[in-house]
């Protein structure tokens, strides 16, 4: 394509070729396309940073009552381009955004007939969608950059098949006359039972016209080097694995020959084996495939987020009434986190305590899911469970919750002992970053009941 995306004015309008009517149909090639993240671009538009091209059309149909409304219509591309390399958008006019819909490829239509050499038809069914008095425009999402050709746009309403064929228009994606590389990829992370492991898919393609030998390829990804590197797996396993360099992972080799059309799928799997320090860790990298004559490359990257907590626990009295102090606070680097705040209570034979309120917590009989009741007297031995659901631990901060009861009565003879701690912290989505650990876990504050209660860790 002559020109990459530029931006595009709107006003005044402008069309590259406007066809029509026939039979009350009309079709349409905007001067200016809305691309997915709402730029607006010049038609065609090809976006580097994606590696796709950009191609919009329109088709209006009148509201006279011998106009039929368009059935299906045929855009002619490249012969090469696969299925997979292609999104088709639809927006009808006052209706929203473009929707993806689904289309086929054929060189060979029933009713538009054999597709030009080195071309194949687009082919849409409208299925009923809209009917007469519409304006529908139809984005094509191609990966990768193709030369611009002219070709009529064939459409069928009712019993008419339609050949729009203005002069100069329709520009569509023509094949490039040599072989021409493409290289999409995809990176992200998991994380299983607080391991990660890093997955790349690469897709290396040929979008030319002629075969490609010695397809060189190379990625180099960048680990930040407290980020220890396990075992790697990668297909094709021909592929070369070097991790001499800390902190990178370069895996090169040579793929053979690309046909026209014919793509290679890579992936690898990377383990990170251990991490000890917490903080927010990007991991970027860069796939370059070359061949004589053409080269292509794709770049992606991830951020896998590592938190470390601490947390601590006191209590406060005043009069008969004992207030608990719950914090869970972020160590070093930490990224925010939410967590589930697990904490424990037993109160000894003889106490009896009332529970105002669980302060936004769950509260139940440890071991059952029997609620624990607010404002009634209960009476020891009894433990109690509270889960303090989606606590968010902020980065440099701290969740603080606070918690109490009243002690009713005692009948205890010398010394008794309310035990209560935080016994467990864990992450609300373990699947989305790593805890390393929870430190001063149990964290404890407990309360010496005589004749009076006196608090063992004082806030």
């Amino acid at each position: 394509m002559a020109n990459p995306s530029q931006p595009c004015e709107c006003s005044p309008y402008s069309n590259i070729c406007c066809c029509g009517p026939k039979s009350g149909v009309s079709v349409i090639q905007p001067a200016c396309q809305t691309l997915p993240d709402g730029s607006i671009v010049q038609n065609p538009a090809f976006v580097p940073s994606l590696n796709k091209s950009f191609w919009s059309y329109k088709f209006i149909t009148d509201c006279d009552s011998a106009t039929k409304a368009i059935s299906n219509f045929g855009i002619i591309i490249c012969e090469v381009i696969s299925q997979d390399n292609i999104i088709v958008s639809e927006k009808i006019d006052g209706c929203g955004n473009f929707v993806p819909v689904p289309f086929t490829l054929t060189k060979n239509d029933p009713h538009f007939g054999a597709a030009p050499e080195g071309f194949q038809f687009l082919k849409v069914e409208t299925s009923e969608r809209y009917g007469k008095g519409v304006c529908v425009e139809y984005r094509l999402e191609i990966i990768g950059d193709f030369p611009v050709a002219a070709q009529p746009i064939k459409v069928k309403a009712g019993n008419n098949v339609l050949s729009f064929d203005c002069e100069g228009c329709f520009l569509v994606p023509k094949c490039n006359p040599q072989g021409k590389l493409t290289v999409t990829k995809k990176c992200s992370h998991t994380i299983k039972n607080n391991q990660a492991s890093l997955n790349y898919n690469i897709e290396v393609g040929n979008i030319g016209n002629a075969s490609l030998e010695n397809v060189q390829f190379e990625d180099i990804i960048f680990i930040p080097t407290q980020l220890a590197i396990g075992p790697i797996t990668v297909t094709p396993s021909t592929l070369t694995v070097d991790t001499a360099t800390p902190g990178t992972v370069r895996i090169f080799g040579n793929l053979g020959t690309i046909t026209p059309g014919g793509n290679v799928s890579i992936t690898y799997n990377i383990k990170i084996a251990n991490v000890q320090i917490p903080g927010k860790y990007l991991i970027n990298n860069t796939a370059n495939a070359a061949a004589l004559g053409t080269q292509a490359s794709a770049s992606c990257s991830t951020n896998l987020r590592v938190a470390k907590l601490k947390a601590y626990k006191c209590c406060s009295i005043e009069g008969n009434k004992t207030t608990y102090t719950l914090t869970i606070s972020s160590v070093d680097q930490s990224p925010d986190i939410l967590v589930n705040l697990y904490d424990r209570m037993e109160v000894p034979s003889g106490v009896t305590v009332k529970f105002l309120d669980l302060s936004g917590c769950e509260g139940y009989y440890s071991g059952t899911l029997i609620p624990v009741p607010t404002n009634t007297d209960i009476t020891g031995p009894a433990s109690f469970d509270f889960i303090c659901k989606n606590a968010p631990v902020p980065a440099g901060g701290a969740y603080i919750k606070y918690g109490s009861y009243l002690l009713v009565s005692s009948s205890v003879v010398g010394t008794s002992t309310i035990t209560n701690a935080i016994f467990k912290v864990e992450p609300v989505n373990p699947d989305e970053q790593i805890l390393l650990d929870v430190l001063n876990i149990p964290a404890s504050a407990n309360v010496n009941v005589e004749l009076t209660q006196v608090c063992q860790k004082p806030c």
